[in-house]
């Protein structure tokens, strides 16, 4: 049986005011693939992330998540609930905040909201994302003593609490020592070879992306070409 699209971008062309920063992008992602998109810093990945959360509109072409055009607000909105994001690393801000309550953050808009706080079933579900990622014993733990691992782990279970069908990580080994990076490589390995969540991913590193990915893609001049290819 044929999996259905994750994700599709058809003749994306997208940027910023005048500045034209991707061009002619088709890209075609089945839901449970794991796609790497390499390229140099400011070769636009990162716009290319924004186009698929719908943070940026598009100049021309079309921008479908799981079979539903983003051509309104609202399209995008949902979006951004049906996709998880891992940022590249950062730094926990000045104010104390506990491994749990950062991760509970992830059900915003998906188990909890303005008007609904939240519930049982959304703090057993922090502790089990926190077990998935061995975070468990730092569940309590305030988010500023935190190593850069364990922080790029919380961004992580952040994502994946979310319950997303699709995951979105941008350069999520970069600036980490080289037994995190493996650590966080092996995480997403499991979570790829679980086969449910669609996941791509931009890095740098083509032997990251390569230990991850189905396919990997190279973009260069705000143009998209595949260079490996694993899934047939």
């Amino acid at each position: 049986m044929a999996r259905e699209l994750g994700i599709e971008l058809h003749n994306l062309v997208a940027g910023y005011n005048h500045n034209q920063v991707l061009k002619g992008i088709d890209l075609k992602v089945k839901q449970g693939e794991a796609v790497g998109i390499a390229g140099l810093n400011g070769a636009g990945k990162t716009t290319l992330f924004k186009v698929m959360l719908g943070l940026i509109p598009v100049t021309e072409g079309r921008v479908s998540v799981l079979g539903r055009d983003l051509r309104t607000g609202i399209d995008r909105a949902w979006a951004r609930r049906e996709i998880g994001y891992v940022p590249q690393q950062t730094t926990p801000g000045k104010l104390p905040v506990s491994v749990h309550d950062a991760v509970l953050m992830g059900k915003w808009g998906k188990g909890y909201g303005f008007f609904r706080k939240p519930q049982h079933s959304d703090h057993e579900a922090v502790g089990a994302t926190l077990k998935r990622v061995g975070l468990a014993d730092l569940e309590w733990q305030d988010c500023r003593k935190l190593s850069g691992g364990e922080q790029q782990k919380v961004s992580l279970a952040r994502a994946l609490v979310r319950d997303a069908v699709i995951l979105l990580l941008d350069e999520p080994t970069t600036y980490l020592d080289r037994n995190f990076q493996i650590e966080i490589l092996e995480l997403l390995k499991e979570i790829r070879n679980e086969g449910q969540l669609t996941l791509i991913t931009i890095s740098h590193d083509p032997a990251h992306l390569k230990a991850i990915s189905d396919r990997i893609y190279q973009l260069d001049q705000g143009s998209l070409q595949v260079v490996n290819d694993e899934s047939d």
